[in-house]
């Protein structure tokens, strides 16, 4: 805004213009100062826990990407959509769950990430994300990076082709070059922790760090707070065996898989670990085996014996079973409720993951015994 040149005597200088002078240029300066926008600060000021923080926090959550199926919305992040959205009035919820059958990897579909629904573009509506996000990744009393994103075990959340990490935070907002900008919406992800509602924002008490993605289940009772999903149980270990005799070497092919070999040569993919000496269940084109049984090569003499009666017949190899999934089936289910393992299952089939999709053909190792 410009400001009239204050009126000045028509006599000679004297120190009175002189003060004029600098008052208007004064003026002027406050003007532009007063029409400037202020410096952005951080809002500190948001959702208010429902019980008080622990003197000493969680450590910020570790990237724990999807693993299992489990879309069921978990209740730590149902409660923080619903605190957000009753704090901020802006926006509306985009919803929690995905189905399983979306392509690629999504805290989505295991209940624990939120889309909060509001447009960059839309003055009132960046500005209640902004407050939000400010709030969330601010330090803590003590210099804590992402307190609140601490207390509440949020991951990471992406906004405006940015994205900030719990256990990267000293990076600050980062470039986010996905196929979806997110100017349309925030996306938040939570541990299992926060996404279940044991963190120190529900419950006063900090959570141990998280790195799982299925429940444990001692005596047929879950730990509490457990997930939906059950972890397939621990393979006990297996008493010493008997050193193994060879029936001859298997040179394996393209697309074979131990739990195959071990069918094809009457035998158990154990057994094929042991004699091999294998750490994991990956194979080579051209790698050679060992297989188990029977003695191999050259074998001694047999003592003179009275006429052998008839050997009965071998009994035939079973064959295989298989099973097609259904929608929800998770590997350790199955692997359960066929007298089989997960490690054996994935072998089976040459799974590189424990994930499955319905309608998928597996093939089942028979149960031992």
């Amino acid at each position: 805004m410009p400001v009239p040149s204050p009126r000045v005597p028509r006599r000679p200088a004297a120190p009175r213009p002189v003060r004029l002078r600098r008052a208007a240029v004064l003026a002027v300066l406050g003007v532009c100062v007063a029409l400037a926008p202020p410096a952005r600060a951080v809002d500190t000021v948001g959702p208010t826990a429902p019980v008080a923080a622990p003197a000493v926090v969680e450590q910020p959550a570790p990237y724990v990407g999807q693993e299992v199926c489990d879309p069921t919305p978990k209740p730590g992040t149902v409660d923080l959509a619903a605190t957000v959205l009753a704090t901020y009035g802006a926006g509306s919820s985009g919803g929690i769950s995905r189905s399983c059958e979306s392509d690629g990897v999504s805290e989505h579909e295991e209940g624990r990430a939120w889309d909060w629904m509001l447009r960059a573009d839309v003055p009132e509506e960046r500005a209640a994300a902004e407050r939000f996000l400010g709030w969330l990744t601010a330090d803590g009393p003590a210099g804590e990076s992402g307190y609140q994103a601490r207390r509440l075990g949020v991951l990471y959340v992406i906004w405006d082709r940015r994205i900030w990490s719990a256990d990267s935070a000293a990076a600050g907002w980062l470039d986010y070059t996905g196929a979806d900008p997110h100017t349309g919406h925030v996306h938040l992800s939570q541990s299992w922790s926060g996404a279940l509602g044991v963190t120190s924002w529900w419950t006063g008490v900090a959570a141990a760090v998280d790195q799982r993605s299925c429940a444990e289940v001692v005596d047929g009772l879950a730990e509490p707070g457990a997930l939906a999903t059950v972890c397939a149980p621990p393979v006990p270990a297996a008493p010493p065996a008997e050193v193994p005799v060879f029936t001859g070497r298997y040179t394996v092919a393209a697309g074979d898989t131990l739990g195959q070999i071990a069918l094809d040569h009457a035998t158990t993919v154990a057994e094929l670990t042991a004699a091999n000496g294998l750490t994991s269940t990956v194979l080579m084109a051209g790698q050679e085996l060992a297989v188990p049984g029977a003695p191999a090569g050259p074998a001694p003499a047999p003592e003179p014996a009275p006429a052998p009666e008839p050997a009965p017949e071998p009994a035939p190899v079973p064959a295989p079973v298989t099973y097609t999934v259904l929608p929800g089936d998770m590997l350790g289910r199955i692997a359960l409720d066929h007298g089989t393992t997960v490690g054996e299952l994935m072998a089976a089939n040459g799974l590189p993951t424990n994930r499955v999709k319905a309608g998928q053909v597996l093939l089942v190792p028979a149960a031992a015994g």
